[in-house]
C-alpha cells in the first residue's frame, strides 16, 4: 500500500490528549485525590551500608498527626521484590545497602507533620564497609552487598566469534582504549506519585499513579500483599515523563501505598519531592568499556576484544537485560571477523541502575563510535569512509553469529544518504583545516598547553555516528500484545491496548491505525485509559515495541471488525467476494456500483 492510498496514516491529525494538556486540564497522579485520603512519608537512615539493629518509634507513636507506621512487619506476602531478581526490599529490615533505602513509612493526614515526626525516630545501625568502585566489586576482599549471593556479580555475558588473538596478531595496527560513561538521572518533570485505595471490606486494592508499567506494578503489589492478581487493579494517570524511569521505583512505591491502605482502611498517597525522587530512583548504568582493536591500513577492522563493566548499584533491577543488549551491540553495525566480548554487571553501594531510554545501547555506541573516529584519524580517513569499509552488508555475519541473508541491510545506504545530504566529507576536511586541531593522530590525548582558551572555544564542526539496535523484546521473552476494539452503533469506537501510553502520543497512534482500517475519522475513536482489569497484560512499553506490537494488535482487531461488516454488507447488497469495498470517510462504498453507500453507523 503506497502513501497515496492512505486516508488517515501520514495525514495531519489532532493529538487526542493535546487539548487537555495545553489547557492544563490533564489529570496527573497528584491531581487525583480521594475522600479521607492520607499522606505517607519515608523513613531513611544516613547510611550507605549498614546492619539494622533496631528501630524505635516510641517518641512519635502517640502523636495525633500519626495514623500508622508501616514497615516490613506489615507485609503479608514477600518483602523482597524485583523485575528479574528478587533482591530489593520494600522495607529494609536487615541491611541498608544504598542511601535511598527505606526502613519504614509514616502515614497521617499532614505530610508536613509527618516530615517533622520523622526526625524523632531512632534507628540504630552498625556501619559496614562501603563499596563505590565497580572495578573493585569482584575483588576477593570486596564487601558483599548481598552476602546470601556469595558474590557481587549480577551477571556475565560472554560472546565469542572467530579467534580474536589470531585476528589481533594478523592486524597491521592495534589501538587500545578505555572509555567510561557516567551515572545519569532521568530527571522527568513529574516526581513519583501514587495512591492506593482499599476495596470495600479490604478485599483488594486499587492503585492509580504515575506508573510506566501497570502490569508489572500489579504483579509486584499482589506479591507483596499475598493477593491474587484479580484483587489488585492498577490504573495509569497521565504521565509527566518517564524515559524508562518509572518502572521498578513505582512498583515499590505502589506496594508501600497498598500496604498502608489495607492497614489503615483509607486511601494513601505517596508523593515524592524532587530530593527524594533523585535519592531513591534508579539511574542509567555507568559503564567502563575497554576496547582492543586490530585493523589494517585500508581501514578494515580485523578483531575486537571488548571488556565492559556495568555498575548495577545496590540492586539487580534490569541489569541482566540492559547488559544483554550491550553484548550484542558492543561491536556496532560492523562486520568483524574476530570478536571477544565480556559484559559484566556488578553490585555496589551506589544508587541502583536500571532501564533508561536506549537500554544498554548508548554506552557501547559512545565507545565504538569514538574508537572508529580515532582509527579514521590515524589512517587519515574521514569518519564516513572508515564506517563504509566496515559496515554490515547483506550476507554479513554479526558478532552474535546471525547471518543477514533475509534482511534489507541498509547501513551503507543510510550513511551515504546522510553524508551526501550534508556534504559531510568536504565539510569535515574544511573544518579540520580551519580549526587547526592540536592533536596528533598518533596521540589524541591533549596536553595542558593544547587546550582551547575559553575565548576561542566556539568552532564550526560536523560529525556523525552510526548505530543499530533491535526493536521489541527479542530474546528477553515472549512478545505479544492485546487490543480491545468496540465499534458502537453510531459508528464511533472505543479502543484500548495493553501497552502503556507514557506521554509519547501512543493513544493517537493507535487511533490512527484503527481509523485507517475501518475508514472512520480519528475523532470518532476514543482511546481509553489503561486499566489492568480491562485488558490482558501486553508487556512493557519499552524497546520501541509499542507501535510495532500494540499497533499490530490494533490492526488485527480492526480487520476482524471490518471483515464482519463486509460480510453483512455483501449479503445485504448481494455482492460477490471479488468486488472491492471501500471503507473511507465513515462510510462503505461499492466499487461496482457508485450509488451503493452506507455509513458505518447505519
Amino acid at each position: 500500500m503506497s502513501d497515496r492510498e492512505f486516508h488517515t496514516v501520514g495525514k495531519p491529525v489532532e493529538r487526542q490528549d493535546g487539548p487537555e494538556k495545553v489547557m492544563g486540564c490533564a489529570r496527573f497522579a497528584d491531581d487525583i485525590s480521594f475522600a479521607g485520603q492520607l499522606a505517607a512519608v519515608m523513613v531513611r537512615t544516613p547510611y550507605s551500608h549498614a546492619k539494622i539493629r533496631s528501630a524505635d518509634y516510641s517518641a512519635i507513636e502517640k502523636h495525633p498527626s500519626l495514623v500508622a507506621v508501616c514497615d516490613a512487619r506489615d507485609i503479608s506476602g514477600v518483602n523482597k521484590v524485583g523485575v528479574v531478581r528478587k533482591d530489593q526490599p520494600v522495607f529494609c529490615d536487615e541491611r541498608i545497602v544504598t542511601p535511598g533505602d527505606v526502613v519504614a513509612m509514616l502515614v497521617g493526614e499532614s505530610e508536613d507533620d509527618l516530615f517533622a515526626l520523622r526526625d524523632k525516630i531512632r534507628i540504630e545501625c552498625e556501619p559496614l564497609p562501603i563499596l563505590t568502585d565497580p572495578l573493585k566489586a569482584l575483588d576477593a576482599d570486596a564487601p558483599l552487598i548481598h552476602p546470601d549471593l556469595n558474590s557481587n556479580l549480577i551477571n556475565h555475558y560472554p560472546l565469542r566469534k572467530g579467534d580474536v588473538e589470531k585476528g589481533l596478531a594478523e592486524s597491521e595496527f592495534i589501538l587500545e582504549e578505555t572509555y567510561s560513561t557516567q551515572c545519569i538521572e532521568h530527571a522527568y518533570l513529574e516526581p513519583e506519585c501514587v495512591t492506593a485505595v482499599p476495596r470495600e471490606g479490604n478485599r483488594g486494592v486499587d492503585v492509580v499513579g504515575s506508573i510506566q508499567n501497570p502490569f508489572t506494578t500489579r504483579r509486584i503489589v499482589a506479591e507483596v500483599l499475598n493477593l491474587p492478581l484479580n484483587r489488585v487493579r492498577v490504573q495509569q494517570a497521565q504521565l509527566g515523563g518517564s524515559f524508562g524511569g518509572k518502572d521498578d521505583t513505582m512498583c515499590i512505591l505502589a506496594a508501600r501505598a497498598a500496604v498502608a491502605a489495607l492497614k489503615t482502611g483509607k486511601p494513601v498517597k505517596i508523593r515524592y519531592r524532587r530530593e527524594e525522587s533523585i535519592l531513591e530512583s534508579y539511574k542509567r548504568h555507568p559503564y567502563i568499556l575497554h576496547y582492543k582493536v586490530g585493523y589494517n591500513r585500508d581501514g578494515r577492522i580485523r578483531a575486537m576484544k571488548i571488556d565492559v563493566l556495568a555498575d548495577g548499584g545496590a540492586y539487580a533491577s534490569m541489569s541482566p537485560f540492559v547488559t544483554w543488549r550491550t553484548v550484542v551491540q558492543a561491536t556496532g553495525p560492523y562486520e568483524i571477523e574476530h570478536v571477544w566480548t565480556d559484559v559484566r554487571a556488578v553490585y555496589t553501594n551506589n544508587p541502583y541502575t536500571g532501564a533508561m531510554r536506549g537500554f544498554g545501547s548508548p554506552q557501547p555506541i559512545f565507545a565504538q563510535e569514538s574508537i572508529m573516529d580515532e582509527i579514521a584519524a590515524r589512517l587519515n580517513m574521514t569518519p564516513d569512509e572508515i564506517r563504509r569499509v566496515n559496515a554490515l552488508r547483506k550476507g554479513s555475519v554479526t558478532a552474535s553469529g546471525q547471518i543477514l541473508d533475509d534482511h534489507d541491510v541498509n547501513v551503507i545506504t543510510v550513511l551515504d544518504t546522510a553524508a551526501k545530504t550534508t556534504d559531510f566529507a568536504v565539510k569535515w576536511r574544511e573544518f579540520q583545516s580551519e580549526n587547526k586541531p592540536a592533536w596528533n593522530p598518533s596521540d589524541v590525548t591533549l596536553k595542558p598547553e593544547e587546550f582551547i582558551h575559553p575565548n576561542h572555544q566556539w568552532r564550526r564542526g560536523i560529525g556523525l555516528a552510526v548505530s543499530y539496535r533491535g526493536c521489541s523484546l527479542g530474546a528477553e521473552g515472549v512478545d505479544a500484545a492485546a487490543a480491545y476494539l468496540a465499534l458502537q452503533p453510531d459508528g464511533s469506537a472505543y479502543l484500548l491496548c495493553g501497552l502503556a501510553e507514557n506521554g509519547q502520543g501512543l493513544g493517537t497512534t493507535y487511533s490512527i491505525i484503527a481509523a485507517e482500517v475501518l475508514g472512520i475519522p480519528v475523532s470518532s475513536v476514543v482511546y481509553l485509559d489503561l486499566d489492568t482489569s480491562h485488558i490482558p497484560d501486553s508487556g512493557p512499553t519499552v524497546a520501541s515495541r509499542a507501535t510495532l506490537m500494540g499497533g499490530g494488535a490494533i490492526k488485527n482487531a480492526a480487520e476482524i471488525v471490518r471483515a464482519r461488516l463486509e460480510e453483512i454488507i455483501r449479503k445485504e447488497w448481494n455482492l460477490p467476494v471479488e468486488v472491492p469495498l471501500a471503507f473511507c470517510g465513515g462510510a462503505v462504498r461499492s466499487d461496482k456500483d457508485a450509488t451503493r453507500k452506507i455509513t458505518i453507523g447505519d
